[in-house]
Formats: C-alpha cells, structure tokens, sequence
C-alpha cells in the first residue's frame, strides 16, 4: 500500500501542492546546515528555485557563500530540481555584538552561562570558523535566551518564528487544523504538523471558553443541551493538549480530574 504522504499531494490544488512543497524545502535547511549552523541561519523564502537564506554574521555568510555547493547536492537528494541556487544575507535587523572583535572577558563578566553555551556550539563549528561561531551564538543568546517560539520552540526574535509565520498562512496546514480539531487522523509531518496542531488546538480552546460561560449562566433545560457539546470540545482539545491544559473550572464543571 502506498503512504498517505505519496498520494495525498496529487489530490490536492496545485496551488496548495506549491505551498506545502515550499514549506518543506524552508524547514528542511535546518537538517541541511546541521549544529551549529541550523540555530545561526534561517530560511527565508524560496523564489524560482532560489533559496534565500539570512546569517547573523559577516563571517558565517561568506563561508556559507563559497560552500554552498554541497548544500544545493543535499536540497536535490531530498527535493530534485526544486533548489537551484541559495543566496546568503546578513539578517535585516542584526542582532548586537556581531561587529568587531569578540572580547571574551566582557562577554564572561556580562553572562558566563551564555559563553559557556556559545563555546559549546562553537567546539562543533567548521574548521576555522570556531570564533565567528562563538561570537555570533553567543549574541543570538543575549537577544534570544529565554523566549522560543511557541510553536516549534526553537528560539527567535519573533514570535511565532519566520517559518511558523509562513505555515500559519499555507491553506494545507489550515485544512490540516480544520481535520485534528475534528478528532480525524494527521496527514502532515514535521513543521507543518506542529503548526496545524497548534492551530487545532487554539481553535478549541477559544470554542471551549466562548461556551463554558453560556453553559454555566443557562437553565437547567438549556445547561442540560450545551453540557454535551462543552465535553465534546474539550475532549478533542484534551486529546491534542491534554486535560492538564484545560482550564480548572472547564474540568470541574464537567466533572474531569
């Protein structure tokens, strides 16, 4: 039997095809680039087969520049003639610290856990690239520490990330929202997925507070009609979230530990 995931795009709108296509090859730069550079970089959009990718240091973008090449060998074994070419560029709003010499003393009396961090992910940085990875880890830490995306958690300056903002608006991960949210069985992986269970599970929530304090301001007849539907809806938000995540008056309202 065929997977779901061979046969599901070409019963789709071509449009729809594109964007889940564009999606994938935004998300799959990460597991290109590899540690440390997937957590210094970001895919930013793809346009006629070229990906567009910003770096938050100088150094970093010009070596990624001249190795390119065997990121583009990977983008074909994994998406055939859809990546021809990647364009590196230094991030519209560049963190701080990414200018000049790294000093390492100011860095350690300022935060010693953040350099700490930084060295650890520059021990696995390219040859010759040890500093420019420390340096720009360890600004990426000063502006990001703390504050992941609560989508994907992977740490950003905005909030949802880049990628998540973009999958928030492609009409397949929305399709995929509308199906989880009705209790049915996903059909996207990775990124995709977790923004349309992100989405399923905001819908539900805001159904499941919209009816609560119908159902506890109704009559008893009324009360009696509505209480089947609040456990239908945050059964499905349980099973998405879990009970935890719902609201202690939901929960005691109907009875749920």
């Amino acid at each position: 039997m065929r997977r779901l995931r061979e046969v599901l795009p070409k019963a789709l709108p071509r449009s729809w095809q594109k964007g889940l296509q564009r999606g994938r090859i935004l998300a799959h730069w990460k597991r290109v680039a590899g540690s440390p550079l997937d957590r210094l970089s970001e895919a930013v959009r793809l346009e006629e087969g070229v990906l567009f990718v910003e770096v938050n240091d100088p150094v970093l973008l010009h070596h990624l520049t001249y190795t390119r090449m065997e990121f583009l060998k990977k983008f074909e074994e994994a998406f055939p003639k859809a990546v021809r070419e990647i364009r590196f560029t230094l991030a519209k709003a560049p963190w701080s610290g990414l200018t000049g010499s790294f000093s390492e003393p100011a860095a350690q009396a300022e935060d010693p856990k953040a350099l700490e961090k930084a060295r650890a992910l520059s021990a696995h940085a390219p040859p010759g690239l040890e500093e420019a990875v420390q340096r720009a880890a360890l600004a990426l830490l000063k502006r990001r520490q703390g504050e992941p995306c609560p989508i994907c958690e992977a740490p950003s300056p905005l909030h949802p990330c880049p990628t998540c903002r973009r999958l928030l608006k492609d009409p397949l991960v929305k399709k995929e929202a509308r199906r989880l949210a009705q209790g049915q069985a996903a059909r996207l992986e990775g990124e995709p997925h977790q923004v349309a269970l992100h989405l399923a599970k905001e819908q539900l929530k805001a159904q499941v507070l919209e009816l609560f304090p119908q159902v506890v301001r109704a009559g008893p007849e009324e009360k009696e009609a509505l209480l089947p539907l609040l456990a239908d809806l945050a059964g499905r938000y349980a099973a998405l979230a879990g009970w935890e995540a719902l609201p202690p008056a939901v929960k005691s309202l109907l009875g749920t530990p």
